[in-house]
C-alpha cells in the first residue's frame, strides 16, 4: 500500500514525484498557450510599412524651395524631398533665404514608398549654396481638382515615412503632436480599399495645423479640399474649417 506521506511537501526536501509531474504538465501547457498567443498576436498586427531610416550621411544637390515647406528638387531628377531637421523641429530657420538656390544639402534618408526626406546633418555644411536660380526655375504648383470628403489621419511627415514604426495610430499621437507643433509636416493619410495615400497637409496657405487643430492630430478626421501637387510631390489644400472629426 503506497505511502501517502511520500506526496507531502516540504520544501528543503526533494520535491514529491506527484508534484513534479504536475508541474511539468503545467510548464508544458503554459509553454503552448504562450507561443500560441505570441503567433495569435503577431498575426493581428498591422502592418507598420516599409518605411527606411538611413543613417549613412549622404550629400543631394538641387534647387531648394521654402514655401509651403522647405524641399529640395534634386538634378537628378529623382522626387522631391521635404527638409526637416533632426529631432522635433521642421527645418525652416536654416533654410531661410535660400529658395531658388542650388545648394547641396548633407544628411539622413527617410523614406517611404517613394516619399523621401532628409533630414538635416547638425554639421554647418549641411547646407551649401552654388548659385541662385532664376525665379522662373522654380516649379509651379499643379492643380489637380477638388479632393472630395476624405477620411483618415493626420500624421507627422517625419515619423510617418520612417522615423518611427508605425508612425500613425492613437500609441503615436502625442509625438505626432510634438513634432507637427515643432515644425515638421504635416500629412495627410486616405484610408483606401488600394492601401494608404498619404499627402502633405496645407492648411490656410501653410503646411502647418493651427494650435486648435492639433487635438485631431492621429484622429480618425474627414477633410475636404484641393488636391495638388508641388514639384511633383503630392498635397492637398484645406480651409481649417474643412477639418472635422469623422462620424
Amino acid at each position: 500500500m503506497p505511502d501517502d506521506r511520500d506526496d507531502f511537501y516540504v520544501g528543503y526536501l526533494p520535491t514529491p514525484p506527484a508534484h513534479l509531474r504536475v508541474v511539468r504538465v503545467l510548464v508544458f501547457v503554459m509553454a503552448v498557450w504562450i507561443l500560441g498567443l505570441s503567433v495569435l498576436i503577431a498575426t493581428r498586427m498591422r502592418d507598420p510599412g516599409g518605411a527606411v531610416w538611413s543613417f549613412e550621411e549622404q550629400t543631394w544637390t538641387g534647387m531648394l524651395i521654402t514655401e509651403p515647406y522647405p524641399i529640395l528638387i534634386p538634378d537628378d531628377g529623382s522626387p522631391a524631398m521635404m527638409v526637416v531637421e533632426m529631432g522635433k523641429r521642421g527645418a525652416h530657420d536654416r533654410v531661410s533665404g535660400h529658395t531658388g538656390t542650388n545648394v547641396d544639402i548633407t544628411g539622413f534618408r527617410i523614406e517611404r514608398d517613394g516619399r523621401r526626406i532628409i533630414e538635416l546633418s547638425p554639421e554647418p555644411y549641411a547646407i551649401s549654396a552654388k548659385t541662385t536660380a532664376h525665379a522662373s526655375a522654380v516649379p509651379p504648383m499643379t492643380r489637380l481638382g477638388a479632393s472630395g470628403p476624405l477620411e483618415g489621419e493626420i500624421v507627422d511627415g517625419k515619423c510617418y515615412l520612417g522615423a518611427m514604426k508605425p508612425g500613425d495610430g492613437l500609441t503615436h499621437k502625442a509625438c505626432a503632436t510634438l513634432c507637427i507643433r515643432g515644425g515638421l509636416p504635416p500629412m495627410f493619410v486616405a484610408r483606401t480599399p488600394d492601401g494608404p495615400e498619404f499627402r502633405l497637409l496645407i492648411v490656410d496657405g501653410v503646411a502647418a495645423l493651427p494650435e486648435d487643430l492639433l487635438a485631431l492630430v492621429a484622429e480618425p478626421v474627414r477633410i475636404e479640399g484641393e488636391l495638388i501637387e508641388i514639384a511633383g510631390l503630392p498635397a492637398i489644400r484645406v480651409a481649417a474649417g474643412d477639418i472635422s472629426l469623422a462620424p
